[in-house]
């Protein structure tokens, strides 16, 4: 059996990412953004236990972001203000992490 070198977490945001594909075809548009942002919580749980995925920035978000999945479900005007504040958010750190450069 082969060894994977990051470790199953790779594997299952893979096995996700594809399961929600698929699904996405058949549920509300509004799921999409609801599944993408579990890949970043997903994303942030592998860095917890794998340094090789570990991100600073990724660690101090996860709360907004697992907040923010939440209001899918019952505001969705607040979601896509939220969605909307999550991607200045992540803009804004792009711009350092590029400026840094």
């Amino acid at each position: 059996m082969a060894r994977r070198s990051q470790g199953p977490e790779v594997f299952d945001l893979a096995i996700y990412l594809i399961a929600s594909a698929k699904d996405c075809l058949d549920e509300p548009l509004i799921y999409g953004p609801l599944r993408l942002l579990e890949g970043v919580n997903k994303i942030v749980r592998m860095g917890e236990t794998n340094p090789a995925f570990r991100d600073k920035f990724l660690s101090e978000m996860k709360e907004g972001v697992s907040g923010d999945i939440l209001k899918v479900m019952s505001d969705r005007v607040e979601f896509e203000h939220a969605l909307d504040n999550l991607l200045l958010e992540f803009t804004e750190e792009l711009k350092r992490r590029t400026v840094r450069k």
